[in-house]
C-alpha cells in the first residue's frame, strides 16, 4: 500500500509530515531501522536491551518471567546465572534467524513465539511509538 502524507498547512506552521501505512509496511520500516543498530554476530535482544530502546529485549521480563519464556533452556542450566541465560537464548535466535532467513528476532519470534510473541506483542500505537524513537519521524498505521 503506499504512504500517503499530510502536508502542514500555512496556518499551522511547520508540523512534520505523517505518513499513513500498513501495517506490514510499517514494520518494514522499523525492521529496516533495527537492522542497521545489530552488530554482526548479536542478537537484536540483547542490541536493544543493552541500549534500552524499542522493546529493551530480554530486560523487560523479570528474571521468573525471563526463565518461564525461556523454560526449555532454563530448566537445563538452572544454577546458570541469568546474563549466561540470556546469551544462550541469544545463539538460539541467531540459531534460528540462519536457519529461516529472517532477518531479525522479531520476525523469528512473531512465528515460533520461543521467548515472545513478536511483532503480534506490539499494538498499532506501540509500533508508532517505536516509529518515533527510532526513525525520529511519525507514520501512522491505518
Amino acid at each position: 500500500m503506499p504512504t500517503k502524507e499530510i502536508a502542514p498547512s500555512p496556518e499551522r506552521g511547520a508540523l512534520p509530515v505523517v505518513h499513513h501505512l500498513s501495517r506490514p509496511a510499517a514494520i518494514a520500516r522499523l525492521r529496516e531501522r533495527l537492522k542497521t543498530l545489530v552488530p554482526e554476530g548479536e542478537c537484536l535482544c540483547l542490541t536493544v536491551e543493552k541500549s534500552g530502546t524499542f522493546c529493551r529485549g530480554f530486560a523487560r521480563e523479570a528474571d521468573g518471567e525471563f526463565r518461564s519464556r525461556f523454560d526449555w533452556i532454563a530448566h537445563r542450566h538452572a544454577d546458570t546465572p541469568r546474563q549466561s541465560l540470556e546469551e544462550i537464548a541469544a545463539l538460539y535466535h541467531q540459531g534460528r534467524l540462519e536457519a529461516t532467513g529472517a532477518e531479525i528476532c522479531c520476525d523469528v519470534e512473531t512465528r515460533e513465539r520461543a521467548g515472545c510473541d513478536g511483532w503480534n506483542g506490539f499494538d498499532n500505537r506501540q509500533l508508532e511509538e517505536f516509529a518515533l524513537e527510532l526513525l525520529g519521524s511519525p507514520f501512522h498505521i491505518g
